[in-house]
């Protein structure tokens, strides 16, 4: 249990260390604006649905990931990107 717990802590490191520079933040920002920031509902399309939710689970790990420990930074820097897109 230790082992695993080590792993994930240094993954977790590893997530937040490449998202928080400016290149991650824009490659995050795209990422969240091609897959999270929209529906995954494909009406009569059953299989359609399910790429696209996978597609959003993904981009859901890589938020959960690096917010842990830095719901701050997270919350912060995504109230930032929302003004942004609204101006």
């Amino acid at each position: 249990m230790d082992f695993e717990n080590k792993d994930h802590k240094q993954l977790k490191t590893d997530y937040q260390t490449t998202f928080d520079t400016k290149e991650g933040k824009r490659v995050l920002a795209d990422l969240q604006s091609a897959y999270y920031h929209r529906s995954s509902h494909t009406k009569g399309d059953p299989y359609e649905t399910a790429f696209r939710e996978g597609q959003r689970n993904v981009i859901i790990r890589i938020i959960n990931l690096i917010k842990e420990d830095k719901d701050v930074w997270w919350t912060n820097d995504h109230k930032r990107q929302s003004s942004t897109r609204t101006s």
